[in-house]
């Protein structure tokens, strides 16, 4: 077992877990959205419509930062192209909650999926501050 192990185990547990929340992301803005969308004020609906568009981003730049990681774990891209400017979790200001995340006029389901993938976000933005140190110090 390599020094790199556990981060490829983390990469490759995390693609799992981001794959699976992107397809709850889609079914839910397909079907319950729908359903959920009719009794909502205008201003309601532009507000889920904003964090929807946030689950969307966030997810996104976590799926990039994952497949980035496998490439190199394959021997695919070296860990030199990995760490340049353009390979690191980088939408904070869209990523990370704004004012309306926590409001509480949110669908429920909504909010579980703006949670569980701000947790996700989360540990993938501390793998990549890791993953920056380590290649800093050429290990």
């Amino acid at each position: 077992m390599t020094e790199h192990a556990p981060f490829a185990k983390f990469i490759e547990r995390t693609y799992g877990e981001t794959l699976q929340l992107l397809e709850e992301a889609w079914d839910y803005s397909v079907h319950d959205w729908k359903e959920e969308s009719g009794h909502l004020s205008a201003i309601e609906t532009i507000k889920v419509n904003r964090e929807q568009m946030r689950l969307t981003a966030r997810l996104s730049e976590i799926m990039a930062w994952l497949i980035v990681h496998k490439a190199v774990s394959a021997g695919e891209m070296t860990p030199e192209q990995a760490q340049s400017g353009n390979y690191h979790l980088t939408a904070h200001e869209v990523c990370l909650p704004g004012e309306c995340a926590e409001e509480e006029n949110l669908p429920d389901r909504l909010k579980r999926l703006l949670n569980r993938s701000f947790e996700l976000y989360g540990r993938v933005s501390k793998m990549d501050r890791m993953a920056q140190r380590l290649f800093a110090k050429g290990v």
